[in-house]
């Protein structure tokens, strides 16, 4: 099961499984083992009370997955989003869980006790997180020179293919129209996408983080075969080809994705067809700074 989540589908479906586990369960150990004393209660319908915790951890895993994929939307720092996600689901399981005692077991909430819960919960949840983090650290450790003297030789080719990449993309090109006449000069480091409309393409070019918009009367397909072979301009979408140099974060799932372009924020579709090629590609080519 994926540990941290993303913002697509199959995350989703971990948040859900995730939820499902978890409270299938706390409903397991509450039922057979009978913790905190639960053993020795004498309240009316304790068996239904019981099972109330483990429909309450399900709500919480539930909100806590989906801010954690909310999370990724925020500009921060990965370090720190992985220092706040374990807190969402610890802050967020623990308070609903001690809402629900109050509510069905001690009949009187007090903010007090609330606080102490939530605090026990994050001394107790800590101990496991930091342990499994200094585990992952210390793999790390002893794999990853292993992999630095392997990868070492390709490393090196793919820094120099990526120089060649980058000289490339800020030279000028020349794009003919339809008409002989009609060209464009353009560097393909400025080129954010080209949109098809009617019998025209229209470049939406930045510079000086401002974006201008030019016409070119031809079709996409003919623009994309005057573009190089390792262009990062890619077609995405019937009307529209993407730089995925210069695209910042995608969102949405495999029925459809939208490609945030940096540095203004502008979006541009990607259609279901393309949605798996355009996932490799970004994989692939090298970010702008």
């Amino acid at each position: 099961m994926t540990l941290w989540l993303k913002d697509d589908l199959a995350s989703r479906k971990v948040v859900l499984q995730r939820a499902v586990l978890f409270a299938t369960v706390t409903l397991f150990v509450l039922f057979v083992f009978q913790p905190f004393g639960t053993n020795n209660h004498t309240i009316p319908f304790k068996f239904l009370r019981l099972s109330g915790y483990s429909l309450v951890t399900f709500c919480a895993l539930l909100l806590s997955g989906a801010l954690e994929i909310a999370s990724i939307r925020l500009k921060v720092s990965n370090k720190l989003r992985l220092m706040i996600i374990p807190c969402f689901y610890i802050g967020i399981v623990s308070a609903f869980n001690h809402s629900y005692f109050v509510v069905a077991i001690l009949g009187s909430w007090h903010w007090q006790n609330q606080l102490l819960f939530i605090l026990y919960t994050f001394a107790i949840g800590l101990f496991p997180i930091f342990f499994i983090y200094l585990v992952n650290r210390h793999a790390q450790k002893i794999t990853l020179p292993k992999q630095v003297i392997k990868t070492d030789n390709i490393t090196n080719q793919q820094d120099e293919n990526v120089v060649n990449s980058e000289h490339r993309s800020t030279q000028p090109l020349t794009l003919t129209g339809d008409n002989k006449g009609d060209k464009l000069q353009i560097a393909l480091s400025q080129l954010l996408f080209i949109k098809s409309a009617d019998n025209y393409c229209e470049f939406a070019i930045i510079k000086d983080n401002n974006v201008s918009h030019q016409l070119l009367r031809s079709s996409l397909t003919s623009i994309l075969k005057q573009l190089p072979v390792d262009s990062p301009v890619t077609r995405c979408h019937r009307s529209y080809a993407v730089n995925l140099a210069l695209v910042s974060l995608s969102t949405g799932n495999a029925g459809g994705l939208k490609l945030v372009m940096k540095p203004l924020d502008l979006t541009v579709p990607v259609s279901r067809s393309y949605v798996e090629t355009i996932k490799q590609a970004l994989s692939l080519v090298p970010k702008a700074c």
